[in-house]
């Protein structure tokens, strides 16, 4: 699938958004879950090919998910590596629990700081928000987030 943010093009790999699919919080007992985008980096287009999934280290509830820190470094280092450099960190993602999910303040405050810190050479992160019927791409740039609802 192909999605036009802004003046970038994302596509994700089926397997991507099956993962995403499986994750969704369906039950009314399921926490968020969530990890992290990877993928390639074009100049005016994002692939993305993988994303991690929930890890013990993780913590989840019906209405929170913060993912571990080192473990997901230890992903991006793994996949940028085995890679030669071409799968790189692209944003983050999870799941809420509502039919047509909206970023929360802290998920705001989460994806501006990630693209303040990061170190990758591309301007701008991604934050994908599983829903229960749709999902919300956001694409955050220094000084705006574009969005977009499928």
């Amino acid at each position: 699938m192909e999605v036009k943010i802004g003046d970038l093009e994302v596509a994700f790999s089926d397997g991507v958004l099956a993962i995403m699919d499986q994750h969704a919080q369906v039950k009314s007992s399921a926490p968020e879950q969530g990890g992290i985008l990877l993928g390639r980096a074009y100049k005016n287009r994002f692939v993305v090919e993988k994303i991690s999934t929930p890890t013990e280290l993780d913590k989840c509830s019906r209405y929170n998910f913060e993912r571990h820190r080192l473990s997901a470094q230890m992903v991006i280092n793994y996949e940028f590596f085995n890679s030669n450099g071409q799968v790189m960190y692209l944003g983050e993602w999870h799941t809420h629990p509502e039919d047509n999910p909206t970023p929360s303040g802290v998920d705001l405050k989460m994806i501006k700081s990630q693209l303040a810190k990061n170190k990758i050479d591309v301007p701008y992160l991604l934050l994908v928000i599983k829903g229960r019927k749709t999902t919300y791409i956001g694409l955050q740039t220094s000084k705006e987030l574009f969005s977009i609802t499928f």
